[in-house]
């Protein structure tokens, strides 16, 4: 108790004189030796560097995950669009093959996802997947006119959906 009434009378005392007192109170309350700037400016450039490469990896990260779920969100899409296509043709087994080559997002935030059949690229197709649908291509399809010959008519064709569960169907049934 005696010493920290010392102490607060040599603070009080020595107002006036604020290096003085300052000094005092880092060197011997604290301990602490006053530094100087070059090693403030040396400590807070560390600390910046660190957050600045910390947050950058962070963002790497995020970027990557984002890129892995846009991969799997295309490749879903191509499996759901190379089944539509292959289960309305007019005839089965028409077409062999199907090729995609853009993922885009549209002006009204669809998807868009581009492609073409049977290695010919004049027989292609635009694939949309619309917020209606959670984004997942339903049906939307604006096709080329040799496309449109092999497909059934838009009255006789069935969604991605109504596919899955058919083909599910069969499957439980045998």
């Amino acid at each position: 108790m005696k010493a920290t009434m010392l102490v607060l009378w040599f603070i009080i005392y020595n107002v006036r004189n604020y290096r003085l007192q300052k000094n005092f109170i880092f060197h011997h309350i604290l301990g602490v030796t006053l530094m100087n700037k070059k090693h403030v400016f040396i400590i807070i450039g560390v600390i910046l560097c660190i957050c600045i490469v910390a947050s950058v990896i962070y963002l790497k990260v995020k970027y990557d995950e984002k890129e892995k779920q846009k991969a799997i969100y295309y490749k879903e899409q191509q499996e759901r669009i190379t089944l539509y296509l292959n289960h309305n043709t007019k005839e089965p087994n028409t077409i062999k093959t199907v090729h995609f080559t853009s993922l885009k997002r549209g002006p009204m935030g669809d998807a868009v996802i581009e492609g073409y059949i049977n290695e010919n690229k004049e027989d292609d197709f635009v694939a949309y997947g619309s917020p209606e649908h959670n984004y997942q291509f339903g049906g939307s399809l604006i096709k080329s006119k040799n496309l449109s010959t092999l497909l059934k008519p838009v009255h006789q064709t069935k969604s991605p959906d109504e596919i899955k569960k058919e083909l599910e169907s069969k499957k439980n049934d045998r």
